[in-house]
């Protein structure tokens, strides 16, 4: 028998704890709850088990490797985009070859799965699904059974009105691999909502099994402090680290318990913890391995993670402190607060109850907090923004009340004699935020034009010609749509500088903006028509009359914004068939050659960026697109300059000085491509103008996408990208430079280093994600993955 672990999950609801890792990391008594899923799942005999990961898997993958630690062997299927639960496991389905246990990764029991095992068995069922009593079955999915323990009637997260039972799916489940026929493959699949009410109008055996034990969702910070304290009281058969000291007291060899320091049981401190003379802890109190708590301080019903500092005379009552944070001299933090990881608390700061700190936050000495500080704090040691966007969670990070801060923030920016423009992608909560910025700006003596629903590309090209002073985007995630993402621009549509963004900073960690006269306030007014406009001057600068006698056939996967593409193609007399949104790459491209379309393009949800097919379906490789996007910018004759990416080899560069165009070697970053190029319309960033370009090229020389392409000096460059946490950037490039010594170095954007073999690698930092892009070029592909891979280990292995 085989296990399922399903470890995807983000563990928005309890945030700010996971704000740094994901949900199944967050630790229970020094343990990562997920390592329990494994003990349990150990403790019956199931030793190979499947992980199935999505958000931050390598913080996974590092902890607990192939599982040999841990003594079983763990298979990863990792989430590309959100699949669901059932869509998950679907991933591992030729692992999954016989009867397996499917258990979530962020959920604590001590549930027998011999005597679960056996009814299922008994009962020959195709699922078995383990049920618990709760008082409040509202979050849970809803379960019924007859008497013969068939599951009649199943809900999930039923309102009070809706319940007909206390009896609860707890989301482990006994299952045959015949259940993946009820789960298609590559989509959102949920088994509550999509897969178990299929079974239910089946006739296959479907079965509820009254599990007797203790079971927790750790769903929220309430269920996981509780969790712990019931761990510590007893009521968990679970192995706990640490040697015990009376009837509920685990303290680790390694620690050093002054005299003079009184525990109240129930208490756990782990590895390596200092309790100085005079502190009192507990009852109810966890200690994280390599934490201080200095002389008299206080902790009860309290959980404290590892390697922080708690300072002298501190009282701490009912809070969770994350690792690495550092309260000062006494500090008083009360019932329900949350505290960061990385937090800064100086002295004599109180922190109110139920306030939440999020990470990396310096509170001043002498405050009070009464109210959570996401982004409004006194001082910010790491930036709110990621290059000149600002992402946050709806309604928690990202509140109306928080946009407008940082819409007065913005005002005070720019010019006061130009419009700022605005628009949003059309989502409602897009809009709505977008309603409060607007006031704010206005609040600030500046004009607001309001382009309403459009993409982004079009945004920017409206900004840039009708000279304002900069603007503001406003866009849900694609692939998760309660993310939510302000993009900032200035003069030009230009990505906003990031001098800009710093003094945007100051201002909302200041709570300083400035604020015009009531008569000085700005006016406001709607923009029409921007898509026409914006098509208008694009077909103005092609030849689109015989693009129109061409009559192409083009296929298209469309996501977003749709009025752009359409206005495009109709003004261009083509002929469109549209697919499925939910197609894959390869669903797509077959359908390409089953419509005899062409040509294909896939778009992004912002008509940002396009995924190019030929008509014989084959998709252009991402290094074959970059040489046609510049191949496009060097044929238009009003350009004297062209932008290559830093990481392109030497042949492009000389097939582009060949053009008779300067040449600038520019990261692959919007702001400097738009600054390189002379304009926001650029090929790589702007999918409308890529297509338009492409096919007015395509018409004119009568050449189909496959010739042009051949024809191109195409450079194989291997590409991986390897996550690294943003505090620890600057350290792995320095253990890089001093892995590099005495090497062929260049050092420009990132470091260069050449190969005796032939070829180099080229290691890139994001300037605002926690990522390294590792480039290699080599005579062969596969001696270029090889360089890449190395050096993806390499900072594996430093950081």
């Amino acid at each position: 028998m085989k296990g399922v672990i399903m470890a995807g999950g983000k563990g928005t609801r309890l945030r700010p704890l996971t704000c740094n890792r994901p949900k199944p990391m967050v630790p229970l008594l020094e343990k990562p709850v997920m390592q329990y899923s494994i003990e349990w799942l150990k403790r019956y005999g199931i030793t190979e088990i499947a992980v199935t990961i999505q958000y931050l898997p390598d913080e996974i993958k590092d902890y607990f490797g192939d599982g040999s630690d841990f003594g079983v062997k763990l298979t990863y299927f990792e989430e590309t985009t959100p699949l669901g639960t059932a869509g998950s496991v679907k991933q591992a389905e030729s692992f999954l070859d016989e009867r397996f246990v499917v258990v979530s990764g962020d959920a604590l029991t001590d549930f027998s799965l011999s005597d679960s095992l056996e009814f299922h068995h008994q009962k020959n069922s195709l699922v078995t699904i383990l049920m618990k009593q709760v008082e409040d079955p509202t979050e849970f999915g809803v379960i019924m059974t007859n008497k013969e323990h068939e599951i009649i009637r199943f809900l999930e997260k039923p309102n009070w009105s809706e319940v007909f039972s206390d009896t609860v799916n707890t989301g482990i489940y006994i299952m045959e691999p015949e259940v993946f026929h009820y789960i298609k493959g590559n989509q959102m699949v949920d088994f509550s909502k999509d897969v178990f009410p299929e079974i239910l109008k089946s006739n296959k055996r479907f079965m509820g099994y009254h599990a007797k034990g203790y079971w927790s969702d750790i769903g929220n910070i309430e269920q996981y402090r509780q969790a712990q304290f019931d761990m510590l009281n007893g009521k968990v058969k679970v192995e706990l680290q640490g040697k015990l000291k009376g009837a509920s007291t685990w303290v680790d060899r390694e620690s050093n318990i002054e005299d003079g320091v009184e525990l109240i049981e129930p208490v756990y401190i782990g590895k390596k913890v200092k309790i100085k003379k005079g502190a009192k802890i507990g009852p109810f109190a966890v200690i994280g391995s390599h934490t201080i708590v200095d002389h008299l301080s206080s902790i009860k019903h309290s959980i404290v993670w590892d390697h922080t500092y708690i300072g002298k005379q501190n009282e701490i009552r009912g809070v969770t402190i994350c690792e690495q944070t550092q309260t000062h001299a006494n500090a008083q933090m009360y019932e329900g607060a949350i505290i960061g990881s990385h937090v800064h608390i100086d002295e004599r700061v109180t922190i109110r109850p139920d306030v939440k700190l999020w990470p990396y936050k310096k509170i001043l000495a002498g405050l009070t907090v009464s109210q959570s500080l996401v982004w409004n704090e006194r001082k910010v040691v790491n930036s709110l923004f990621k290059g000149h966007r600002l992402e946050g969670t709806a309604n928690v990070e990202m509140t109306p009340d928080f946009v407008s801060k940082v819409g007065l923030a913005f005002g005070g920016l720019v010019k006061k004699d130009k419009n700022i423009y605005l628009a949003a992608d059309g989502h409602a909560f897009s809009n709505l935020l977008k309603l409060s910025i607007s006031q704010s700006i206005q609040a600030t003596g500046k004009d607001i034009r309001d382009i309403g629903k459009t993409a982004l590309p079009i945004f920017r090209a409206v900004v840039e010609h009708e000279k304002g002073a900069g603007g503001l985007f406003i866009k849900v995630d694609e692939e998760n749509p309660r993310n939510i993402t302000l993009e900032f621009y200035g003069e030009k549509g230009l990505p906003l500088h990031s001098k800009e963004i710093r003094e945007m900073e100051k201002a909302i960690a200041s709570d300083s903006y400035h604020l015009a006269s009531y008569e000085d306030v700005g006016g406001y007014a709607r923009e029409i028509a921007a898509e026409q406009q914006y098509i208008n001057r694009l077909t103005s600068a092609i030849e689109v009359s015989p693009i129109r006698n061409r009559s192409w056939k083009i296929a298209i996967i469309e996501k977003g914004n749709v009025e752009a593409i359409q206005l495009l193609f109709h003004t261009l007399n083509a002929h469109i068939v549209t697919a499925p949104s939910t197609f894959s790459e390869e669903e797509f491209s077959q359908f390409v050659v089953s419509h005899h379309a062409d040509i294909g393009f896939i778009f992004d949800q912002n008509l940002e960026f396009v995924k190019l097919f030929a008509h014989d379906g084959s998709k252009v490789k991402e290094e074959e697109q970059m040489a046609l996007f510049v191949y496009l910018e060097l044929l238009k004759g009003e350009r004297d300059t062209v932008a290559i990416p830093i990481y392109q080899g030497e042949t492009l560069e000389k097939f582009a000085a060949s053009f008779e165009k300067q040449v600038v070697r520019t990261k692959l970053t919007r702001r400097l491509i738009m600054e390189a190029e002379g304009t926001v319309q650029v090929c790589s960033f702007d999918a409308i103008y890529a297509v338009s370009q492409l096919l007015n090229t395509l018409t004119i020389h009568s050449r189909s996408l496959t010739d042009v392409v051949i024809a191109l000096p195409i450079e194989t460059i291997y590409r991986e990208e390897v996550t690294c946490h943003i505090e620890k950037k600057g350290m792995v490039m320095r253990k890089l430079m001093e892995l590099f010594k005495g090497k062929q170095l260049e050092m420009s954007e990132g470091l260069k280093v050449s190969h005796q073999e032939g070829g180099w690698t080229f290691i890139v930092p994001s300037q605002d994600e926690p990522i390294f892009t590792i480039y290699s070029k080599a005579p062969e592909l596969i001696m270029a993955k090889r360089f890449t891979q190395k050096y993806v280990e390499e900072i594996k292995q430093i950081k």
